[in-house]
């Protein structure tokens, strides 16, 4: 089985509600391809220089969450590879201590655990210190050469940037992330109406006030 999460990243110049992005994760959870992705969900977000940050074991469908004005996050739904466990410790994102949040979708098989039994948080552990997005990318191309995996699809926060990465080995019809930049950026695993349009495997996008700063790809 491989892990099929679900999940959204957006970012805008200024505050706006997320109502929208968080119905319809809810939805791709309870109805999307591979669903229900019912072992939990979390968010990260920011307001100015305010930070929310959540997580639940809930399925994010059974779940509510505040109507919040909000100008860049990432938003998750989990459902676990069959090998990991189901808890509060597993559900994305993950945060450091210096200002970056990470949410995965992807199997990544035989990289060593960091900590807790999370590939996705091994992963991270691995590329989140960088000192430019090429050192970053070129982390990525070390996990994806070494480890055996499905998707290494990611989106990152890292203090104000927005990162959205897809690179997978199987799949681009379920792996291929879909994004609108035409007033302010929001990217998901499933179209949202057809203003969006896919992503090429193995692209990053550096997103900064709602615009598309930089596209680096390995």
């Amino acid at each position: 089985m491989i892990d099929v999460c679900r999940m959204i990243g957006f970012s805008f110049k200024s505050e706006r509600s997320i109502d929208d992005f968080f119905a319809h994760l809810q939805n791709m959870a309870k109805n999307g391809k591979f669903a229900p992705h019912d072992h939990g969900w979390g968010i990260y977000a920011l307001n100015g220089e305010n930070v929310v940050y959540h997580r639940s074991q809930r399925p994010i469908f059974d779940d509510t969450f505040p109507s919040l004005k909000l100008n860049a996050g990432i938003i998750h739904a989990r459902k676990a590879s069959e090998h990991l466990p189901v808890s509060i410790l597993q559900v994305h994102p993950f945060i450091d201590n210096c200002g970056k949040a990470f949410c995965h979708n992807g199997t990544i098989y035989d990289i060593p655990f960091h900590f807790i039994e999370s590939d996705t948080y091994s992963y991270f552990f691995k590329i989140r210190q960088f000192n430019s997005y090429e050192e970053l990318l070129e982390k990525i191309a070390y996990v994806a050469q070494n480890f055996k995996h499905t998707g290494m699809n990611f989106l990152m926060m890292n203090k104000n940037d927005l990162l959205v990465y897809c690179g997978y080995n199987t799949n681009a019809d379920y792996y291929t992330l879909w994004y609108n930049d035409k007033n302010g950026f929001v990217v998901c695993s499933e179209p949202m109406n057809n203003d969006y349009v896919p992503m090429e495997n193995k692209t990053m996008f550096v997103v900064k006030d709602g615009r598309i700063v930089r596209k680096l790809s390995i």
